[in-house]
């Protein structure tokens, strides 16, 4: 083409390359869009290090970096913003607040596994998400795509996120897959308005196995911020978002903990201008299989997820 379009005259070479840019949409581009992510990577770190393990309900800040071309993954090229944007993430209105060794029962930095009654202290920021996006086709980093491109699990900092069985197993809570219970609110802060965020969430579910018998549950979200409403960019059908467009849940059963396999995993657009507060009722919902939350000599499960935010430049 190029050799052919040395016969033509300059005026209309030039014409064709206009129009060749100008049909171009943004998710086509080559060059991608540019984002602002959070990043951990040990140069250039949304968190500053040492990074702290949980159990915590402390709120968690982090601030973000700009990616060029961070929507189709042209590089990673990270860059210290001139006026700082950061996030905050806390719980508010969490109903059970005596849980034995997990502090409440939602927390940051936490996950099942230091014995048969405490859970494991993890960072509450990590990169560790048990899970490898090799299809590139889970998560995406800009509200106008491409689909599946943009975060890097090896680059981009994940918030760890618990919910605790411990209370519901306490109070022998029914099983069923019509069950819900309450853990209290999400809070995700902005320091300045931004428009259009893209959260996206790795790993909403887990199970138990006791004897053979498996009980999943999963972690469902509700937005409860006015006059937003919620977008799935990309996912897999576990994450569904239902047609009030406020809730995240979770679609199929039975219900596991990695996203090949039965949690819901994907990335959601809040569609809104100048947001500064995002609060979203947190809930745990099992699938009414025939295990149990756990036992009096087992009762350290829970459900261990990670969120991590990106904006479009602006």
């Amino acid at each position: 083409m190029l050799i052919r379009s040395l016969s033509l005259p300059k005026v209309a070479l030039a014409f064709m390359l206009a129009a060749s840019v100008a049909n171009t949409s943004p998710a086509q581009s080559s060059f991608g869009l540019n984002t602002y992510e959070l990043v951990q990577d040990g140069v250039n770190n949304s968190y500053q290090p040492p990074v702290p393990k949980g159990p915590t309900s402390i709120p968690q800040t982090l601030t973000f970096f700009f990616n060029k071309n961070g929507s189709a993954d042209e590089g990673l090229y990270f860059q210290r913003m001139k006026s700082e944007l950061s996030v905050t993430f806390s719980f508010d209105d969490q109903p059970y607040i005596n849980v034995p060794q997990h502090v409440t029962g939602m927390t940051f930095g936490a996950a099942s596994g230091a014995s048969s009654t405490q859970v494991r202290g993890v960072p509450v920021i990590n990169t560790n998400y048990y899970y490898a996006d090799t299809t590139r086709k889970i998560f995406t980093a800009h509200p106008q795509g491409p689909a599946g491109k943009g975060i890097n699990l090896a680059m981009n900092a994940g918030l760890q996120v618990f919910l605790s069985a411990k209370p519901l197993l306490a109070a022998n809570a029914p099983r069923t897959d019509t069950s819900r219970y309450y853990y209290g609110k999400l809070r995700v802060q902005f320091n300045k308005p931004v428009d259009n965020p893209v959260i996206s969430f790795i790993g909403l579910g887990a199970t138990t196995n006791f004897a053979g018998k498996h009980l999943g549950f999963a972690t469902e979200l509700e937005l409860q911020t006015p006059s937003l409403t919620l977008t799935k960019l990309s996912g897999n059908e576990e994450m569904q978002i239902d047609m009030s467009k406020t809730k995240i849940l979770h679609s199929k059963m039975p219900i596991a903990g990695n996203c090949d396999s039965g949690a819901a995993c994907g990335s959601v657009l809040v569609k809104g201008s100048q947001i500064s507060t995002l609060v979203f009722n947190v809930y745990l919902r099992p699938d009414g299989g025939p295990g149990v939350w756990g036992t009096e000599k087992v009762s350290n499960s829970g459900d261990m997820w990670h969120l991590t935010v990106s904006l479009p430049e602006q």
